[in-house]
């Protein structure tokens, strides 16, 4: 009777574990899917702020100054989207830490809360620049603006390193532990007009 009390015990263990297991796969797999944009963002460990406007589907034309209406309302949206999803994801990961037996789990979502954290410092700076390019005292021109900022912001180019390391540690831990495909589906946000 003891004995069939334990199997029966270990078997409850075990199906825990599963679900657990498979609770942490779909926590994994939503993370991975609303921080997509922001992981293909810092693909590179170079950071350039006119590549970055480009990648949310802004083009720069030195046609002068650019009204706040324009470029920087859609490029703001742009990266409003992309840190709410990284906010969203977070909290996916976070999940997977309450969850038992399943540490290298946890061990990819503290990376990618780590990579998510960093890269919402480098977009919330980058919102920065968007308002000295959209300000209407500023005279310069856009890129002049840009190379300016980019000149005074040396640490958001660290951070965006730093960013980029902690994405790829995550890869490393997801590749070394078999926890699912790397590639990533990134869903489009850019706006479907580009601004006049």
């Amino acid at each position: 009777m003891a004995i069939v009390a334990l199997i029966c015990l270990g078997a409850v263990a075990v199906a825990g574990c599963g679900d657990d297991m498979a609770q942490a796969t779909s926590y994994m797999e939503e993370g991975d899917a609303l921080s997509a944009k922001m992981r293909a963002i810092t693909n590179d460990a170079v950071f350039d702020a006119g590549t970055l406007l480009a990648e949310l589907g802004i083009q720069i034309s030195e046609t002068g100054n650019v009204k706040p209406q324009t470029l920087t309302d859609t490029a703001n949206k742009q990266i409003d989207s992309i840190i709410a999803n990284g906010e969203k994801a977070k909290a996916e990961y976070e999940k997977i830490l309450a969850l038992k037996g399943v540490d290298a789990y946890k061990d990819y979502a503290r990376q990618r809360m780590s990579a998510i954290d960093r890269t919402i410092t480098v977009l919330e700076a980058v919102k920065g620049l968007f308002g000295e390019i959209g300000d209407p005292n500023n005279k310069a021109s856009i890129s002049s603006t840009i190379t300016d900022w980019a000149k005074a912001s040396i640490g958001v180019a660290v951070d965006a390193v730093r960013a980029f390391l902690d994405w790829r540690s995550a890869d490393k831990i997801k590749k070394d532990n078999n926890l699912g495909p790397l590639e990533e589906v990134v869903q489009d946000s850019a706006p479907t007009s580009s601004p006049k």
